[in-house]
């Protein structure tokens, strides 16, 4: 996608809000840098452990924009966070230099805009120290290439899982099929969709495989709708960890645009049955970096 439909979706997201709207492309245009890139919408885990969404973020930056309206809708965004959100989410707790600078959209038109001028001005001070570059999706895997390795806090999110094993892994492939294979030595790329219990209500994913990621990423518990199924996989697990096999797992999810993405969480080792659910399987992380096979 290149950078003028980027930014149309990016903003179109924001059409329905009238005041935020206004705002934010007002804080775009006045910036007038095509060297930073916006996301709007993007939800952000918060050191409390809860997930908020962010009017607008610019991650080159670490720079959040929110805009506090009459009635902001909190309690309506945390009803549609899902796994997807939480995969996808900006870790707080990482970013050392995070800031948050906000806007009263209740004030006058003229209040407003001596706001909106202060927050570019923020913007722009930090933009000049820092190296701008709005890398395309093919510069970023490049990049990646040359580094030593893959961090789950690196924000990088593939598009496919072809480009996971060539650029990760070493492979050239021009396409793969499935979902969870051998990459090198005892390592396996996992890359599942994962489920989300909301309200009771257990969504089954992928040919009713269940995957349940732990809320700091500690650890998978894998079960399945059909109990004939986990019952077979329950038979198999004791080979994978007699063999002492891991799995480089890169999560499924839609991002905020609503294109599939994968992302990394980590290296997880099978341990045998969940101590939580009997009728689970349990995979632990036991890394947070995967090395890159030049």
């Amino acid at each position: 996608m290149n950078k003028r439909d980027y930014l149309v979706k990016t903003f179109s997201r924001t059409k329905r809000k009238d005041y935020e709207n206004y705002i934010l492309t007002a804080i775009w245009h006045k910036l007038n840098n095509l060297n930073i890139k916006p996301v709007s919408q993007q939800y952000i885990k918060r050191k409390n452990g809860k997930h908020a969404l962010m009017d607008l973020y610019f991650p080159q930056l670490h720079i959040e924009v929110e805009v506090d309206e009459a009635y902001h809708q909190d309690n309506q965004k945390a009803d549609k966070l899902r796994m997807d959100d939480i995969i996808s989410a900006v870790s707080k707790e990482s970013i050392s230099d995070f800031l948050c600078v906000r806007i009263d959209a209740t004030k006058s038109i003229e209040e407003i805009e001596v706001r909106i001028n202060e927050v570019v001005s923020i913007i722009k001070d930090r933009a000049a120290n820092t190296p701008l570059k709005w890398d395309t999706y093919e510069e970023e895997l490049s990049q990646l290439e040359q580094e030593e390795y893959l961090s789950v806090h690196d924000s990088i999110a593939f598009s496919d899982i072809k480009d996971i094993a060539n650029t990760v892994f070493g492979k050239n492939s021009k396409r793969y099929q499935r979902s969870f294979f051998r990459v090198i030595d005892n390592m396996w790329l996992w890359c599942p969709k994962l489920s989300i219990t909301k309200d009771g209500d257990t969504k089954s994913i992928a040919g009713g495989w269940l995957n349940f990621l732990a809320e700091d990423w500690s650890y998978i518990d894998e079960s399945h709708v059909d109990v004939g199924i986990v019952e077979n996989r329950k038979s198999t697990y004791t080979e994978e960890i007699k063999l002492d096999r891991k799995r480089a797992v890169f999560a499924k999810y839609k991002d905020n645009l609503g294109f599939n993405r994968y992302r990394f969480v980590g290296v997880f080792k099978c341990i045998g049955i969940s101590p939580m659910d009997e009728s689970c399987i349990r995979y632990l992380r036991v890394d947070d970096i995967v090395k890159i096979v030049k």
